[in-house]
């Protein structure tokens, strides 16, 4: 499948065989989560991730995550949730102070079994009771304690990210940019999709660009990332098309987004690998997960290109074409960072250079919006997107997205920096700020050509050769790599 895109460029394709779900909506009802498993599932299945729950943090704010829960129009009873907290904690106490009791009873027996003194023994045998009433005990109150916490650490992992100052709290998105060609109005504009020498549509998971349309789609993504590369120094990766399913829920991902891959002789059968595409955010999380890096490295600002197959949530309420297929080309970012203003000022960067990209295209409409709280995914504290306006469907289409994670998803995967004795969770920004195939039907509607070359010469891209040339900036960008590089032998 990906194999054959990657030998024959200019067509696109994928297999049914590789969307194998078991049924799409059956893959996300799941009793035991893979993030979290307690020590009763731990038998069958292996822990990936220990996430750092920080109960703390979380509800020292109730206010604010009620709030962030009503805005996003999430169906959870926080008050519900902090009960079953005391619960748990109660719970945990009641086992610790027994592992105590245990202790001082071991204790006891060792100094005792040092002595030759015959008037212990009935004491000896006293406490060794004692011991096996406790072990028996405590056995009991794990037993019981297993449903309590497996209950309370899933309904806690299902609590959203506390919402950014920026985000729109009502019924409407923010506009942020908004270019100045007004939308067209004109009922005669006809379907990208009409164009068949460039376009052969089949459905949704199958489509065949061709000529012209072919070509931009490869270059369009490959100048995107250059200028990147070139004007913000980010360094480009090449990423995995499988995500595991704990990489999934750690970004509180819905998994009916990406489709289950059919695995036989599984190990974890909780952890079953998705199809996200090289494209998608999530592929970078496995190659920071449980990573600490050094001050020096930051922020890590990365950028790669791939597919991306991801269900679009505009599939069931608008006609089938290029703007709900579920592959595409995309250019993928990533920024760790220490702090939430750092957080603010890489993506508000982002942003810029995307909105100059966008610009290039005389006769496309689009606009930069803040979306709406209950359009958030629950690890989003904020995302803006860029949106496309289709002259055929009469709708902005969004094209390309930045999110705003704060530290919500590093404390899930452990991605921690050392500073002296101190170990911070990064803040975390990305998404995919290109999708070629929307764009290449948007600039077909908007009888914008797809002239590729003319794109790489309005960005002022450096050529290939001038690039081999390091410069100040490209040397001290290859040493903070090495540096990076050495955190991991």
């Amino acid at each position: 499948m990906h194999k054959l895109s990657r030998i024959i460029p200019y067509t696109t394709y994928i297999s049914r065989n590789l969307l194998n779900c078991n049924g799409l909506h059956t893959s996300c009802q799941r009793q035991v989560s893979a993030l979290y498993i307690t020590g009763d599932k731990a038998r069958e299945n292996y822990v990936t991730l220990q996430p750092y729950l920080d109960f703390k943090g979380t509800f020292a704010d109730m206010e604010s995550l009620e709030n962030s829960i009503k805005k996003r129009k999430m169906t959870m009873d926080l008050k519900e949730v902090y009960r079953m907290f005391e619960n748990y904690k109660a719970k945990s106490k009641e086992i610790e102070n027994v592992e105590k009791e245990r202790e001082v009873i071991a204790k006891q027996l060792k100094d005792m079994g040092k002595s030759k003194d015959q008037q212990n023994t009935e004491t000896i045998n006293r406490l060794k009771e004692q011991g096996k009433e406790l072990r028996n005990r405590l056995k009991s109150l794990k037993n019981d304690f297993y449903p309590v916490e497996d209950e309370f650490c899933q309904a806690f992992l299902h609590l959203p990210n506390l919402l950014d100052r920026q985000c729109p709290e009502g019924e409407h998105e923010r506009i942020l940019y908004r270019s100045k060609l007004n939308e067209t109005q004109s009922p005669e504009v006809p379907s990208h999709l009409q164009q068949t020498d460039q376009i052969r549509y089949i459905d949704n998971t199958r489509y065949y660009l061709m000529k012209q349309a072919a070509k931009f789609d490869l270059y369009c993504t490959d100048a995107m990332v250059k200028y990147f590369l070139q004007k913000e120094q980010f360094i480009q990766t090449c990423n995995p098309d499988f995500v595991r399913c704990v990489l999934l829920e750690a970004n509180a991902t819905p998994l009916e987004r990406y489709h289950k891959v059919e695995e036989h002789q599984v190990q974890n059968k909780l952890n079953g690998a998705y199809l996200t595409g090289g494209g998608s955010f999530e592929s970078f999380l496995g190659a920071v997960t449980k990573l600490c890096v050094y001050p020096s490295v930051i922020p890590l600002k990365y950028i790669c290109s791939g597919r991306l197959y991801e269900r679009s949530s505009e599939e069931e309420n608008h006609p089938a074409s290029l703007y709900t297929a579920i592959q595409t080309n995309a250019v993928q970012t990533f920024v760790a960072c220490l702090n939430a203003q750092q957080a603010e000022e890489h993506m508000d960067t982002i942003l810029n250079r995307c909105v100059d990209f966008y610009k290039i295209f005389a006769n496309l409409h689009f606009r930069v919006v803040y979306v709406k709280a209950a359009d958030l995914m629950p690890s989003e504290s904020l995302r803006a997107q860029i949106e496309v306006y289709s002259p055929h469907e009469k709708r902005y289409v969004c094209v390309g997205r930045i999110s705003n994670y704060k530290d919500f998803v590093s404390k899930r995967i452990l991605f921690t920096m050392r500073e002296q004795k101190e170990y911070k969770f990064l803040h975390l920004i990305g998404g995919p700020i290109l999708y070629t195939t929307r764009l290449i039907a948007a600039l077909m509607e908007s009888q914008e050509p797809l002239d590729y070359q003319k794109l790489m010469e309005n960005l002022k891209l450096k050529p290939q050769q001038q690039q081999q040339q390091p410069s100040s900036s490209d040397a001290s960008s290859k040493e903070k790599l090495e540096e990076f590089k050495s955190l991991f032998k």
